[in-house]
């Protein structure tokens, strides 16, 4: 590290979120953020939210998941597909994202939706060129979707919703 690189506390304040992919056959679980949300209204996004004090990032998924959407993964039901950081300069706010991915053999009867917004199946092709996805969402739907192996490791500068440029982005296929 050279004298004038920051620590990434020192860049913009830090928040860490899981965002959880549920997928069923040829279908994956969206929610659509209510236009009142503060962060982000209106988007399309995955079931997810913080990570809260005492937790880890596979805890936080199962219960963001939960209570978001009524599903209840276990987890063997449900894998680490991405980490993430992400600088809003808009916002200077760092987003530290751990994305997973929940294959279910069928679709739940009933998913939630709420005063957060509501949750609906859509087909993972159409996902991928849809407009109303939430664009740091789309940019991990090839490696989610897709099922490529391993764990994607992406630092990424955003600005109002839109990427920016990539800093680093490595995937680790070990895993």
């Amino acid at each position: 590290m050279n004298e004038q690189s920051k620590h990434l506390q020192d860049v913009a304040t830090p928040i860490f979120t899981v965002d959880v992919c549920i997928v069923a056959g040829d279908e994956a679980l969206m929610f659509k953020r209510s236009i009142t949300k503060k962060v982000f209204p209106g988007w399309l996004a995955l079931p997810g939210g913080h990570i809260e004090e005492g937790e880890n990032p596979l805890a936080a998924a199962i219960r963001e998941t939960k209570e978001e959407v009524g599903v209840i993964l276990t987890p063997e039901s449900i894998q680490l597909k991405f980490v993430a950081i992400h600088h809003h300069t808009d916002r200077n706010e760092l987003f530290i994202v751990f994305g997973f991915l929940a294959t279910l053999d069928k679709r739940p009867e009933h998913v939630l939706s709420n005063h957060e917004g509501d949750a609906s199946w859509m087909r993972k092709e159409d996902l991928l060129s849809m407009e109303t996805v939430f664009p740091p969402v789309k940019y991990y739907f090839p490696h989610v979707l897709g099922n490529i192996p391993g764990i994607m490791y992406n630092y990424s500068i955003w600005n109002n919703s839109q990427l920016v440029r990539v800093i680093s982005e490595h995937t680790d296929r070990n895993s």
